[in-house]
């Protein structure tokens, strides 16, 4: 993976993943995959389960290495990757010493942890979990936690898988909102999902993927009004793919 490419364009980010190859139980899963993410805002991975779009996801984390291509960020600033995983894993320690040791893993400054912990807490009104154990959350607020872990590094790119599955709307919308609040300063976000209307209500642009090909990417409005895809036409009106 290279990391930090300077690029002509000012204040944008660019991820290009470039003719990968990926074998999954000695299979191609994708073959020559490439697609670029170019654009400020929050990027959706839209298609049916199994698709590769988590792959994709765990791609541009470095959490699984091709066994050919490679992907590269261009930026002007140091590349920082923020993940959200489906499932949420936390130590048996309360929420403030959840992150307290995120922190500490980045080498934060000591003296800053504190004050970086509240502020982190407070976007999301949190501050009376703080010395609640992370494992007893419930569902939602777990979700929720693992968003502001995930943030209090200050990444400029933002990856989450599923995050607001199975959560009621109250939790759902706290999330999205902190979502389009980031979305100015900067991050990129990239949204893996199966809820049409959270990309509705959300997304600058989409990929939509099947069986490890990428079929379609295009601009939100595009996508949902002139889908260039009978796969992508079928997805959206509910109806089963090949």
């Amino acid at each position: 993976m290279t990391k930090n490419k300077k690029h002509d364009l000012e204040n944008n980010l660019i991820i290009k993943i470039k003719n990968i190859d990926l074998k999954l139980k000695n299979k191609f899963f994708f073959k020559d995959l490439s697609l670029n993410i170019q654009n400020n805002g929050i990027t959706f991975l839209l298609g049916p389960n199994g698709s590769g779009k988590s792959l994709c996801l765990k791609l541009i984390a470095g959490l699984v290495k091709p066994d050919r291509g490679k992907i590269e960020f261009y930026s002007k600033k140091t590349i920082k990757i923020g993940y959200v995983s489906q499932k949420t894993v936390f130590l048996r320690r309360n929420v403030f010493d959840n992150l307290k040791f995120t922190l500490r893993i980045m080498n934060y400054p000591k003296n800053k942890i504190s004050a970086t912990i509240k502020k982190i807490l407070s976007i999301a009104n949190f501050e009376k979990y703080s010395n609640v154990s992370a494992r007893n959350l419930s569902i939602g607020q777990q979700q929720l936690l693992s968003v502001l872990r995930a943030l209090i590094i200050k990444p400029n790119i933002l990856l989450l898988d599923e995050p607001c599955s199975n959560l009621d709307p109250q939790t759902t919308k706290k999330i999205e909102d902190i979502l389009l609040s980031i979305k100015k300063t900067e991050i990129k976000i990239i949204i893996v999902t199966h809820d049409l209307l959270q990309v509705k209500r959300l997304a600058d642009d989409v990929f939509f993927i099947n069986n490890g090909v990428i079929l379609e990417n295009s601009r939100k409005n595009i996508f949902f009004n002139n889908p260039k895809s009978k796969s992508v036409m079928n997805y959206i009106n509910g109806n089963l793919l090949n």
